[in-house]
């Protein structure tokens, strides 16, 4: 009876001490409920965790028993002694962060390779953080975002390691604040991830969606695998395409074909990450299944997909161009940019060196893009589209024009530049714009307008969806233009110069009968060129018509002849520097009175032919007084080079600055008629010039 008394004492008491215990873990919340659940197991070594670890020898690893539903956020723990410390945490994309003691050797990291499910080969190198010596804090989900960047992701493995050479010791490891894996990517899905075979099909090739073909054209079809191995290992690769699709052409030193929609193909890859890839091509003529298997050793991966088969029309329906054209590009400093307000038009640059590569035969090694073939691609169907779009110039009889290219590269098994053409992929309900550099001979290309055509085809084939047709600008823009627009502007400026520094000097040293003279004359030449050209210019341009363009063989004979004419007697008769200068200044300010054309034009033509004609006559020695205009083959030759030179850079400076001020065009070869004609017509005018003068310096005398 007392003994069974005595227990009873025992179990009341036992039930007192368990209650007291139940209301002190309920008084003291989830931080100590926490601490007390923090478990570490040994996976490695002769040491255990017990509150921690302390040894003067020894080695060990230690991981942390993660709860399901949450894992550890911020940790705190207090470090220090000799030999090799770390703490190693894994998260569920298989990153790793050491994070290793102050004075600690660095431990040994493997790294993680895998095939991810985008078949893309990954190299994962855990990141080495040194800590310090005592009590530290870690924020791993911080840390994560601050080294690997900023992903949904959680913490999967916790460990320690410690490898003692003196006393050495790991303690007061506390978990500070847990994270929710609910709100996080589950670890699962990370797994899924990691593939050592990847199987990649795309049906017609440059297609990564839906599988399909289109009725009775032959398409590319690209099977390939990628592997990651750890040695050598052999396979095979199978091919099983509907029975309403049959094979047009394949690698028969690759491929075996078992019949005419099933293929074999044998496998060899590894060690270390390897890559095969092969292209079949085939016709359709209706829907079916697809099934492609890679098996190497023991693993393998496997491909099963409708495929559907379409006509053509459809395709062609739900495709459309948008803004698809040629533009103009704007080079600078630092900037291209797109002149969209100049649709289908461009201007290609040439050089002054233009003329000599045209007479050699030299081509053309690099220049800038002239223009850009730009536009948008609708695709309006449910499945994704890998297209190939080609801009070619045509000429009369709708072949290419070898002049207008693409890039440098050449087209494989053709002697011709490449024509622009780019692939691009379209995905199912969208749209996609595409850019292609057209690039200009500057040596061949000719202004004018040009046939230019856009073609959209399926990548892989020939057979065009859309196409589109339009004229194409293009104007030449010559360096010439310029550089004579500059030179006569320099003229102009040392004609002025020359007139207000030596005026006192060149007027002094005239007597009254020659200033008579050269007004005179101007006068005469004002009143017989300038006022028949002003009055009857347009109206005989619009009599000839037609033969508008050779209306210098009319006109020129008073601009040229008896412009020349009348020049060279002036000379004659006043054989003095700055006789032409002065003459010309005063038949600029009769022009401007008379008919308000006081416009730069005028003024940059007159001034600048003036003192080159100047420089020339007494450079050989006419206005020097060491030549005399005496009726002879050497006179003559002389004067003529002089007077060509002069009309030939008068004609050319005329059309150029016009051209370039006023953005007219004027065809080269109608250039060089006018200036023919100049030439040949002012060489007559200063050989009458010489008779003329010697005529009236008798009368004169």
């Amino acid at each position: 009876m007392i003994r069974y008394l005595n227990n009873i004492k025992i179990l009341a008491v036992a039930a007192i001490l368990v209650l007291f215990n139940l209301v002190y873990v309920a008084a003291a919340g989830p931080t100590a409920a926490a601490v007390s659940g923090i478990s570490f197991k040994t996976v490695e070594g002769n040491l255990h965790w017990q509150a921690g670890v302390s040894a003067d020898k020894g080695q060990a690893v230690f991981q942390l028993v993660i709860q399901e539903g949450r894992f550890p956020k911020k940790l705190k723990w207090s470090w220090k002694g000799t030999g090799q410390v770390w703490a190693r945490v894994e998260y569920t994309d298989n990153n790793a962060i050491y994070y290793v003691m102050e004075g600690s050797e660095i431990p040994r990291a493997e790294k993680t390779t895998f095939i991810d499910k985008n078949g893309v080969p990954r190299v994962i190198v855990p990141t080495m953080l040194e800590l310090p010596q005592g009590t530290v804090s870690v924020d791993l989900l911080e840390d994560y975002r601050r080294y690997f960047g900023k992903k949904e992701i959680f913490v999967k493995d916790i460990r320690f390691g410690l490898n003692a050479i003196k006393h050495t010791e790991i303690k007061d490891f506390k978990i500070e604040e847990f994270a929710q894996k609910e709100a996080t990517v589950g670890e699962s899905n990370i797994e899924e991830m990691k593939k050592s075979i990847y199987l990649q099909v795309q049906i017609p090739q440059g297609n990564k969606g839906k599988f399909y073909m289109v009725k009775g054209l032959e398409f590319p079809l690209q099977v390939g695998v990628r592997a990651l191995l750890d040695n050598r290992k052999e396979g095979s690769l199978t091919v099983t395409l509907p029975e309403t699709v049959k094979v047009t052409s394949y690698d028969k030193e690759k491929i075996k074909l078992i019949d005419s929609h099933n293929l074999l193909i044998p496998l060899t890859m590894g060690p270390g990450y390897a890559e095969e890839s092969f292209i079949i091509l085939a016709k359709a003529s209706g829907s079916g299944k697809v099934e492609v298997q890679a098996r190497l050793g023991n693993k393998t991966e496997t491909i099963e997909r409708d495929m559907a088969c379409l006509d053509l029309e459809s395709i062609r329906s739900s495709l459309c161009l948008v803004d698809e054209g040629v533009y103009p590009i704007q080079h600078q400093t630092h900037k291209v940019s797109i002149k969209k307000e100049l649709k289908n038009y461009i201007k290609v640059k040439e050089d002054i060196f233009s003329t000599f590569h045209r007479l050699f035969g030299e081509e053309e090694s690099y220049d800038k893009p002239a223009g850009m073939v730009c536009g948008v691609v609708e695709n309006n169907s449910g499945l994704n589209l890998p297209l190939r779009l080609k801009f070619s110039v045509l000429d009369e009889d709708g072949r290419e024009i070898p002049y207008f290219r693409g890039e440098h590269i050449q087209r494989e098994g053709a002697d011709a530049p490449p024509v622009p053409e780019t692939v691009i992929g379209v995905g199912a309900g969208t749209a996609q714009d595409f850019k292609m550099p057209l690039f200009a001979d500057v040596y061949s290309v000719k202004p004018g307008i040009y046939r230019g055509m856009l073609k959209v085809s399926f990548f892989g084939t020939n057979t065009n969806i859309v196409a589109r047709e339009f004229d194409l600008h293009v104007e030449k823009e010559s360096q010439i233009q310029i550089i004579i627009g500059l030179v006569a502007v320099f003229l102009s400026l040392v004609s002025l110069l020359l007139l207000a520094f030596n005026h006192k000097k060149w007027i002094g040293q005239l007597k009254t009968s020659e200033i008579i003279l050269i007004a005179l004359f101007t006068a005469a030449k004002f009143s017989i060129v300038d006022i028949p050209w002003f009055i009857f210019g347009d109206v005989t341009r619009a009599f000839l018509g037609p033969l508008g363009p050779f209306m210098h063989i009319f006109t020129g004979i008073f601009w040229d002849i008896i412009n020349a004419m009348f020049l060279v007697t002036l000379v004659l008769l006043v054989s003095k520097p700055g006789v032409v200068i002065i003459s010309s200044v005063v038949r600029i300010i009769l022009q401007s009175v008379a008919f308000g054309t006081f416009n730069p034009i005028t003024v940059l033509l007159m001034l600048s032919y003036a003192v080159l004609a100047d420089t020339l006559l007494y450079l050989t020695g006419f206005t020097s007084g060491k030549r005399t205009f005496q009726e002879c083959l050497g006179t003559f030759s002389i004067l003529g080079i002089i007077f060509i030179v002069k009309h030939i850079y008068s004609t050319y400076t005329f059309y150029y600055i016009w051209m370039y001020l006023y953005r007219l065009f004027y065809p080269d070869w109608y250039i060089n008629v006018s200036a023919l004609v100049s030439a040949i017509y002012s060489a007559l005018g200063a050989v009458l010039g010489v008779y003329l003068g010697n005529k009236l310096k008798q009368v004169i005398e």
